[in-house]
């Protein structure tokens, strides 16, 4: 994707008024462990592909980094197969549990490729902004758009974090990840502690099983069925 992927969720942010940055706590405290994992690159007629890429193409558009805050980039799909749905699923995780699952946007697409398969080639594009409802109490806002040479479609879902948290940072997806065509995979994440520190793996997968909490988006384009694999 090129200059425009970020299109989609700068449009929202003016919408929905005043833009903050989110603030990343976990900067001294976090311990990293790193897994060597083997990804093959390559997708074939059973697969499609979720890569991440930088958010901004050139200098000139780092002059909006600001208005994204802290916490945001892009993940790349290449997706090539029956179904001509992007869909989305929120979850939310405790001690390595999946405790809650909601559906969120999606999206749909017409092109074809030479197959007759459908074809989307886009980004899931985010930001974690922090608001403040009309009481002035701070909440986490998490604003997503899928944007491909087509056009966009974005949102905004509201971060359910528990209270007493004293650490959050987010969970980004390292490496291409080649998915079976009728699985889905996780694409970003954001986990919490109201302990001094932090454990982050190379996998979102491997982060969750020791996570306090997490909320985490999950991307396939399985249309009719609801969104599979469970922990990757």
């Amino acid at each position: 994707m090129g200059a425009n992927k970020f299109t989609g969720i700068l449009a929202l942010i003016v919408i929905t008024g005043t833009i903050s940055l989110a603030v990343v706590h976990d900067a001294v405290n976090r311990k990293v462990k790193d897994f060597a994992i083997s990804i093959d690159n390559k997708t074939d007629a059973s697969t499609w592909l979720a890569s991440p890429e930088s958010l901004f193409d050139g200098n000139e558009n780092k002059k909006l980094k600001p208005l994204l805050g802290l916490m945001s980039g892009a993940v790349a799909l290449h997706y090539e197969g029956p179904c001509q749905t992007v869909e989305v699923n929120i979850e939310y995780w405790k001690d390595g549990v999946k405790t809650n699952i909601s559906s969120g946007m999606g999206t749909t697409f017409q092109g074809k490729n030479n197959q007759g398969n459908y074809q989307y080639d886009g980004d899931f594009v985010y930001s974690l902004q922090d608001r403040h409802d009309p009481s002035g109490t701070v909440y986490s806002e998490l604003v997503y758009a899928f944007v491909s040479e087509s056009g966009y479609a974005s949102t905004a879902v509201r971060v359910d974090k528990p209270a007493g948290l004293n650490m959050t940072g987010e969970m980004r997806l390292q490496q291409k990840e080649k998915v079976p065509l009728n699985e889905s995979t996780i694409v970003w994440g954001l986990q919490g502690t109201d302990k001094q520190q932090m454990l982050s793996y190379s996998s979102i997968a491997e982060t969750l099983q020791s996570a306090q909490w997490a909320m985490v988006v999950r991307v396939g384009f399985n249309a009719n069925k609801y969104l599979t694999r469970n922990v990757n």
